[in-house]
């Protein structure tokens, strides 16, 4: 038994070294496992983990990610290799340019050949680690383009109630002012559902277009009995903005959806726009979303186009 306490001993020696950082990456290591692990993220199709590495203006929500990468050529599944071809660190900024070569498709689904789009990235040390703040594809960064983001670090409940002390006291008012809320918002939902799709007159697209701009993300867990979500995200590329922008989609009777019709209206370029499908599963098993349908105005032209098929895995 003796024994044992020269072990405990050299433990609470080392324990000390470790959590004092001895053993912590370097800025160069940190920079480039933060570039390497979010495009890792990407090419497995894990965007909310990408999207939790970066804090910027470049993608403004998870499903913008993958449709940005999508349309530069960089799709899931498709990186076969990253090489670091730069690195620079000043003070709590880095720039990094990577070679990523990627893999692109001929028709029938098979892998053509591969070509290297170079992406330079721009990071910013804060308290929570190196995160991703730039994102360009084929033009490089300079430092004094630099824009510092903030990172809210995660409050205490203590601190939490401390800051919305004033909100508590005042919470009985409130509860008037969301009666008169819920019932405008009601109303409006009601008007809502009684706008119609209309179809007619416009020429159609191929289904491969509008996936370069249209993404459509169920939510990853379903139940039984509970709302579950579809987000539709729209992203317009183009130099004019989309108008009477809508989509609707055909339910099988084993869901109950509030709203088949999703309305956008207007969607400025460079805009990304986001609608939920908000849905109830009566079974569990597969159940599918059939014919998603795209139908908007853009200079002065109309067009429309079918999506392929959602399927939902409820539980």
């Amino acid at each position: 038994m003796k024994r044992i306490y020269p072990m405990l001993f050299l433990i609470i020696l080392i324990i000390p070294v470790f959590s004092s950082g001895c053993v912590s990456k370097s800025p160069e290591e940190a920079v480039e496992s933060t570039v390497i692990g979010f495009l890792n993220a990407v090419n497995e199709g894990e965007i909310n983990t990408a999207f939790d590495m970066y804090k910027g203006k470049d993608f403004l929500a998870p499903a913008s990610i993958s449709m940005i990468f999508d349309n530069k050529g960089i799709e899931e599944g498709s990186i076969k290799e990253l090489n670091i071809a730069s690195q620079e660190i000043r003070e709590n900024l880095a720039i990094v340019k990577v070679d990523c070569s990627a893999s692109t498709l001929d028709l029938m689904g098979k892998e053509k050949d591969i070509t290297v789009i170079p992406l330079y990235f721009m990071l910013q040390d804060t308290d929570i680690g190196w995160i991703v703040t730039r994102v360009t594809f084929g033009y490089p960064l300079e430092f004094e383009d630099a824009e510092l983001v903030e990172i809210e670090v995660e409050k205490t409940p203590v601190d939490l109630i401390a800051d919305n002390a004033v909100v508590i006291s005042v919470a009985s008012f409130s509860m008037l002012g969301a009666g008169v809320y819920l019932n405008r918002k009601d109303k409006a939902r009601q008007q809502e559902q009684k706008r119609a799709i209309d179809i007619s007159d416009a020429m159609p697209l191929p289904k491969e277009s509008l996936s370069q701009y249209v993404k459509l993300v169920p939510a990853q867990q379903s139940k039984v009995g509970d709302r579950t979500t579809v987000d539709v995200w729209v992203k317009n590329f183009g130099q004019q903005p989309y108008e009477k922008f809508a989509v609707k989609a055909r339910f099988g009777n084993t869901v109950d959806v509030e709203n088949i019709n999703l309305f956008f209206d207007t969607i400025a370029p460079g805009e990304t726009a986001k609608r939920t499908w908000v849905i109830r599963p009566k079974v569990s098993g597969w159940v599918s979303m059939e014919e998603p349908t795209v139908v908007f105005d853009y200079m002065g032209a109309r067009y429309t186009g079918v999506l392929d098929p959602v399927w939902i895995n409820v539980q």
